[in-house]
Parts: structure tokens; C-alpha cells; sequence
């Protein structure tokens, strides 16, 4: 007598993953591991009314920055903590690298005096630039309808820390080299010195605009390319001319992850745009109301970096600032016509 074995029920590895194909490692631990975003329902599991949940439902929920499946946005380089560490990693050992030539060279003790001013008054205080695009970026990441998109937005926040140590490094150097010149007085210049106060306004703005959407597009594709373009591109122009080797090269290599962050970010505005072409529209005017003010702010800090052997003023860094806001825009604009 022979009995039926019952089938055995077909097991379903990647229950919320609902592509017909095997996810890949990238996909596989990044596919929407958000439970606070539950379209529809309440996003945290405390009174509906609690102020946590209004938050959410009126900045990110009911933003109107909408898609209706957020899940679609794959970052182009596919970047997963593994390989995000691996990346940094080997960017980090070229740094470190070129720091040791440098100082086996004796370059902190050989610069221009000119040149240790323009890094005194218009280098070192970045650091408080720094920490706000940190924070502008950590608050996108916890706001995030998808995992896909607060993972891409966690390593740029990553990114700018990495910025953020590097140049103070470079602010400890210079007092140990410099210590009658009061190098690292930071806070004081980023507090009440006229030339940062438009960046410092600029910043702290984005830092209380509460909708995810609208902080996404006004960080990612105005304020941050106006100030990577002076405070990477344009800085380093400077260093090489002022003969300063290590901050050139060093900031030329922070800009990969400026062109990085770009990369996701015309991705993702380009999901929006397949999904609702308003979105297109709605992120041309959000960056349009901030890109005077951004184009500004850089340029008007840039004099500070100016010396006799490279002279440099406002209109010159304003266009291009402008230019690099462009760049990111047209990343719109081709977005718009996929």
C-alpha cells in the first residue's frame, strides 16, 4: 500500500521582493526594508496622532514629491556596505598616502604665508559647512520612503564626514606648524565673519525645510554642487597654484564622491519622473528658488582663498557655481525627456 506524500509548500526566500528574478546581493539587502512606511497606514506603531507619526504622514506620506513605488530607484553603482567600506577604503590608503609624502616632504612648513592666510580664513571654517550637508543628509535618510534611497543618501552622509576629517587634519597640521596665526578658531569666523554669513544662512535654511522631497532635490542639486565646486574644484585649483600639492590633490579626490552622489541622484529623480512627470516640474522650481542663494553663498567665500599668485574673485567662482548647478540640473532635464 503506497501512500500520497504531500507537496511540500514552495518556499518563498524573498517574501517582499517581488521582481521574477533572483535579486541580486545589492538588491538583496537593500529591498525595502523600511516598516515605518506603510502607504496608507500609520507609519509608526504609536497613537496616530502622536507627533512622530503627524511628521512623517505630512513631510514624507503626503509629500508631494510622489511615486507610487519608490522601490523601482536602483542606485547606478550599487553600492552595499561591503562594498561602500571597500571603496572608501582604498580612496583612504591614496590619502593617507599623499599626506605622508607631504609631510616627509616638509610641505606644511614650507607654504606661501599667503597661502596659509587663504587656509586660515576661507579652509578651516568649512568644517561647520561640512557637518550641516552631514546633517542635511542624515535627515533625507531617516525621512526616505524607500531603503534603496536612505542607503544611497547614508554613504553620501558618509562621504561628507570623510570630508570633514580630512580638512581637520589639515586645520591640526597648520596650528602645529602656525601656532601665532590662531588657525582653528573655526566657530568665531563661521559665527561672525561677513564672507561665510550667506553659506551659514544658506545651510541652516536647508536644514529646516522638512519635506523630504523638496530637501532631497534643494541639497542634491543646487546647494551641494555650488559648494563641492568651490570647496573641491576650486579650492584645489587654488592649492596647486599656491603650490600647495596635498589640498589639491586631496580635494580632487573627495570630488569622485561629489560625482558619485550625483550619479544616484539623477537616478532617482528620473524613477519620479517616469512615474509623475510633474515631479520633473516640481523639481525645477525647488531648485530654482534656491540656486541664486546657493550660486551665491559659495562665491561670496571663495575671495577668502584668493592670493597674488592665484587671484581670485566673486564672478569667477559665481559662474562657476552656476555652471556645476547647471550640470546637476541638466541631470533633470535629461531625466525629464527618459
Amino acid at each position: 500500500m503506497t501512500t500520497d506524500t504531500p507537496a511540500t509548500p514552495r518556499r518563498r526566500t524573498w517574501s517582499r521582493y517581488t521582481d521574477r528574478k533572483v535579486p541580486t546581493e545589492y538588491e538583496f539587502v537593500s529591498h525595502d526594508l523600511h516598516w515605518h512606511y506603510k502607504p496608507g497606514q500609520t507609519p509608526w506603531e504609536m497613537a496616530p496622532d502622536f507627533v512622530w507619526n503627524r511628521w512623517y504622514i505630512a513631510n514624507r506620506d503626503e509629500s508631494p514629491f510622489a511615486c507610487a513605488d519608490w522601490n523601482r530607484f536602483r542606485d547606478p553603482d550599487q553600492l552595499v556596505y561591503r562594498t561602500y567600506i571597500r571603496m572608501q577604503n582604498e580612496a583612504e590608503i591614496y590619502v593617507d598616502g599623499l599626506i605622508d609624502d607631504q609631510e616627509a616632504r616638509g610641505s606644511y612648513a614650507a607654504l606661501d604665508p599667503d597661502w596659509v592666510e587663504a587656509l586660515r580664513s576661507g579652509y578651516t571654517p568649512f568644517r561647520y559647512a561640512g557637518h550641516a550637508l552631514l546633517m542635511a543628509a542624515t535627515y533625507i535618510m531617516s525621512m526616505a520612503p524607500s531603503s534603496y534611497i536612505s542607503n544611497a543618501i547614508a554613504f553620501q552622509a558618509g562621504d561628507e564626514l570623510r570630508r570633514i576629517q580630512r580638512v581637520a587634519y589639515q586645520a591640526r597640521q597648520l596650528q602645529r606648524h602656525y601656532p601665532a596665526l590662531d588657525i582653528g578658531n573655526d566657530r568665531h569666523r563661521w559665527e561672525h565673519d561677513s564672507a561665510w554669513q550667506p553659506l551659514r544662512a544658506l545651510l541652516e535654511q536647508l536644514l529646516v525645510r522638512a519635506d523630504w522631497g523638496k530637501a532631497f532635490v534643494q541639497l542634491n542639486f543646487a546647494v551641494k554642487p555650488a559648494i563641492d565646486a568651490v570647496f573641491n574644484l576650486k579650492l584645489a585649483e587654488a592649492a596647486e597654484a599656491n603650490g600647495d600639492a596635498l589640498t589639491a590633490m586631496m580635494h580632487r579626490n573627495l570630488h569622485a564622491d561629489s560625482l558619485r552622489s550625483r550619479r544616484w541622484s539623477a537616478a532617482l529623480l528620473q524613477v519620479a519622473g517616469a512615474d509623475r512627470p510633474a515631479n520633473i516640474d516640481l523639481a525645477l522650481a525647488w531648485i530654482g528658488e534656491v540656486r541664486p542663494a546657493a550660486a551665491a553663498a559659495a562665491a561670496e567665500v571663495s575671495p577668502l582663498l584668493s592670493t597674488p599668485r592665484f587671484p581670485l574673485d566673486r564672478g569667477e567662482t559665481l559662474r562657476m557655481a552656476d555652471a556645476d548647478i547647471d550640470a546637476a540640473t541638466g541631470l533633470a532635464g535629461a531625466a525629464s525627456a527618459a
